[in-house]
């Protein structure tokens, strides 16, 4: 009895248990992919397997915890973090086994007072009556200016209490909910039909969701807890050096820009309504030309001057190839050599095969069957088409606004002659255009290109790195150090001139978490660099930053500022949530390039005992304190959709896959602990483990394609480089391991 009570509470049943589940989950979200919610949940999240896994995990981290007893102050972290899982356990099976939920849909004037819950079908699963009645006095939505997209929405109701006959009248909207006799209200959705306008609230009663919550932050606390302590054994065991600095970041000038010399200078400051705001000529003719082309600059010449010369001859543009085809079948079922990059635009209108693919592609969408391949190119293509239409018909440069209402469309100049919107320019400026000096520094943005500045710099920081970590320089120490702080201002000044220009949090699309990615891995070297004087440090954040921001500069992501939803407009969350998950993101993004050279250094340089300790130490710490950082991404963003849509956990597979890599980072710190595996295992396990990162990051937005958060499908070449990727991995693994056992035969 003794020897199955040990084990039920040891270390290794807890790693057995972690990578169970973490599989369990993962398969959870393929199953969703391939067939639908209901259908996950059936066979996996609620099946009795996965609950009795969890069961059996709760009784490991309870006996653990008598395990520990006596606690004692150097293990008040581990009982915080152990006790807090156990909340959290309990807190979801109370919301699992207790509570309420369901819709609510009312047309305007309409009162209702029961929800249903329905199934993916539309069948109603569940009914309940609630203790009053909600009465829709009047739904009202905003909408980006000059467009139908809606900005914002909200619901203005009558509540009824059933038993005492009070009312009182309430506002609900988007991340804003109304709570009244348990019951939480949200603003879900809505619909529009023959001039009538429904709202769609999300009603709940979760007994379960304030214990989890409090699980979740003493859980964060208790890691730091930990974390703490370890930093402390560290120092006593004289680990980490003990100076210590303060991270200080570095502040650029931005100079001035200078005076408008010609047409083009004058054009490029016009102020256009387009894409829900308003924003500088220039902006719109970097966005048309990189749609349209594929390139930021077509044959070398300023975007401006490309489209007002556009503008000026729509004839001879319409007839010159320009437009990007997109792919190499595209182009044979066009009838052109597959070779051929552009085509026309008369080309494309006066093509037969061009309007059966379109034929195809809308018979298929009435069908409700995806379009991949051949149908999806030729969809991209068109829209292409539409958006040089848009231009040679003078249809999308918009600069006169309408004074009797802020939020209509603004309308085309009858003359779109270079010379006349100059003039328009040089002109009085009506009311309704923005400050000069806002769009000034957006035409500055475009022009300077932060984004680029920034990893030439960082690429500066990492010769200066490998230069130093060769000669073992002090002076070359500072200097990459200097240059990377350089980097990192550059990246921070960027990040804010965007924030300023699209007056939000720039976090809310792939382009803008890129940013956040490699901007935490500028702030985390930083301050460990300032903690630790390691060189180390600042040569594996070089490398990543250096990637990450090249890529984003080089890659054919659309870097353009866009409409958000209303789930992401006017929130603190998303100014919260998605940094907080990008650092975590960029630290072990870190400790994979740690892990990595811990790798070659084990297999290239047996000997050197030492510079294998330094790198094992590193991804450690890095592995300790990113965790901590996906647990808070994933605590906000459980508390940003409770307030969003009164479910802390939906089983989305983004979220899913949030757990599963942190399962994954847990299971590696306990088998360490345990001394399961050794320092040239971590490291194995830690590069196979941030592929979990790669896949909540990229693969459940173009992979699996499902859930609120994907915004990609299964052919998206993304999928191709990731397949790319972890085949490099397996077979640098492999040899690395075969390497490995060969000089250490015993190992």
């Amino acid at each position: 009895m003794k020897k199955l009570l040990a084990f039920l509470a040891s270390l290794r049943l807890s790693v057995i248990l972690l990578v169970l589940l973490l599989i369990g989950l993962a398969v959870g979200t393929i199953v969703e992919s391939r067939a639908d919610t209901a259908t996950a949940g059936r066979m996996v999240y609620y099946a009795p397997w996965f609950l009795a896994l969890q069961g059996i995990f709760a009784l490991n981290v309870a006996l653990s915890l008598v395990d520990l007893f006596p606690w004692g102050k150097a293990r008040a972290g581990f009982v915080v973090v152990h006790a807090s899982l156990l909340l959290i356990l309990a807190g979801s099976a109370l919301t699992y086994f207790f509570k309420v939920e369901g819709m609510l849909p009312l047309w305007e004037g309409e009162t209702g007072a029961v929800i249903r819950l329905t199934d993916d079908q539309g069948r109603v699963k569940v009914e309940h009556e609630l203790p009053f009645t909600v009465k829709l006095d009047d739904f009202v939505m905003d909408t980006y200016p000059g467009t139908r997209m809606p900005s914002g929405f909200a619901s203005h109701v009558q509540i009824t209490d059933r038993d005492t006959g009070r009312a009182f009248p309430a506002r609900i909207w988007m991340n804003h909910e109304l709570h009244h006799r348990g019951f939480a209200l949200y603003q879900s959705s809505y619909q529009q039909q023959g001039g009538r306008e429904m709202t769609i609230l999300s009603v709940s009663k979760d007994p379960g969701q304030p214990i989890a919550f409090v699980g979740f932050i003493t859980l964060v606390a208790g890691m730091i807890l930990v974390l703490a302590t370890r930093i402390q054994q560290a120092r006593v065991r004289e680990r980490l050096a003990q100076g210590r600095g303060a991270a200080m970041a570095l502040l650029l000038a931005a100079g001035a820009v200078l005076g408008a010399q010609d047409a083009t200078e004058h054009i490029r400051r016009l102020p256009v309504q387009h894409d829900g705001r308003v924003m500088p000529f220039d902006t719109l003719a970097r966005e048309m030309v990189w749609t349209i082309t594929g390139s930021h600059r077509w044959q070398g010449e300023d975007p401006a001057a490309t489209v007002a010369r556009w503008m000026a001859d729509p004839q001879a543009a319409a007839s010159a190839p320009m437009i990007r085809i997109g792919s190499r079948d595209l182009a044979r079922s066009l009838g052109l050599d597959a070779g051929t990059k552009h085509i026309s635009f008369l080309g494309v209108v006066q093509s037969r095969p061009m309007g059966l693919l379109l034929q195809s592609a809308q018979q298929a969408e009435a069908q409700g069957l995806p379009r991949r391949g051949t149908l999806k190119d030729a969809e991209a293509l068109h829209n292409r088409v539409m958006a040089l239409k848009s231009v040679l018909f003078n249809e999308v440069v918009c600069p006169l606004p309408v004074a009797e209402d802020p939020k209509a469309p603004w309308n085309p100049v009858a003359d779109p002659s270079p010379q006349a919107l100059a003039a328009l320019v040089s002109g009085p400026r009506p009311a309704a255009w923005p400050a000069p000096a806002a769009i000034e520094r957006e035409v500055f943005y475009n022009r300077l290109n932060p984004d680029r500045l920034s990893w030439i710099i960082l690429l500066a920081s990492l010769v200066l790195s490998v230069l130093a970590w060769k000669r073992s320089s002090r002076a070359l120490d500072w200097a990459a150090f200097g240059t990377l702080v350089a980097g990192f201002g550059m990246m921070t000044w960027g990040i804010a001139l965007r924030w300023m220009v699209a007056q939000r949090i720039p976090a809310a699309n792939m382009y803008e978490s890129l940013l956040f990615l490699a901007w935490g891995v500028g702030l985390f070297a930083v301050i460990a660099y300032g903690v630790m004087r390691n060189r180390v440090v600042v040569l594996n954040a070089a490398v990543m930053a250096t990637l990450t921001m090249l890529l984003t500069d080089l890659l054919p992501i659309d870097g353009f500022i866009h409409p958000i939803p209303p789930v992401l407009a006017g929130t603190a969350w998303l100014a919260i949530h998605v940094p907080i998950i990008m650092v975590g993101y960029s630290v072990l993004a870190l400790g994979m390039v740690v892990a990595h050279m811990q790798i070659g250094a084990t297999v290239f340089a047996p000997q050197r005992t030492d510079l294998h300790e330094r790198f094992a130490d590193l991804n450690y710490w890095y592995t300790f304190v990113g965790s901590i950082l996906l647990l808070a991404g994933i605590l906000t963003g459980s508390m940003w959709a409770a307030s969003s849509w009164g479910r802390y956990w939906g089983w989305d597979p983004k979220e899913v896959w949030s757990l599963v890599a942190f399962l994954a980072y847990m299971a590696i710190l306990h088998a360490r602990l345990d001394r399961l595996i050794g320092p040239f295992g971590v490291a194995v396990v830690s590069v196979l483990s941030f592929q979990t990162i790669l896949m909540t990051y990229l693969g459940v937005n173009f992979v699996l394609g499902t859930g609120l958060h994907s915004y990609g499908m299964g052919d998206s070449p993304i999928v191709t480089w990731m397949v790319l990727v972890a085949l490099l991995e397996v077979a640098f693994l492999g040899w690395s391991i075969y390497a490995y056992r060969l000089r250490s035969p015993a190992a």
